[in-house]
């Protein structure tokens, strides 16, 4: 859940021909523009290539995603443990599935694997005081957050 450094940045962008810089590339270059806003475009890239790649592969046009690219910035420790539960659990709380641990499409069940993987595991794990301070989080919170009856909407 972390960026690139600034160094990775600036090399990467370094080594796009100048022809081929986007303007908000060469105003990162140029300190116009901070780190964040920097990391922002280049997601809004990412996506906007994604969308477009996606409709030519499937004949289609339109917007891919309902809502558009934005940051939340957090505000304190307890605030990023949630946002953490949330992004495991958020299959549960649309209703795709009935179990986010066995939900495919999350890194919940990666960071609890023994596999290799380029996740951050044991600085996630860490967060919550190791994997079953991690599990009884997402238990405890995604109860309270998704599956009570009087679950936030």
């Amino acid at each position: 859940m972390k960026t690139v450094s600034e160094e990775s940045l600036l090399h990467f962008l370094r080594g796009i021909p100048l022809i081929d810089r986007k303007s908000h590339q060469k105003k990162y270059l140029k300190k116009e523009i901070s780190f964040e806003e920097a990391v922002e475009f280049q997601m809004k890239d990412f996506f906007i290539s994604y969308a477009m790649s996606y409709n030519k592969r499937f004949n289609r046009s339109g917007a891919l995603f309902l809502n558009p690219f934005r940051r939340v910035k957090v505000e304190d420790e307890q605030h990023f443990t949630q946002i953490i539960v949330y992004q495991h659990a958020n299959a549960l709380k649309h209703g795709i599935s009935t179990d986010f641990a066995n939900y495919l499409w999350s890194s919940y069940r990666s960071l609890l694997s023994e596999k290799p993987t380029i996740l951050k595991r044991d600085e996630v794990l860490g967060w919550f005081g190791g994997r079953q301070g991690f599990v009884a989080a997402h238990c405890e919170m995604s109860e309270y957050y998704y599956s009570h009856p009087n679950a936030i909407e």
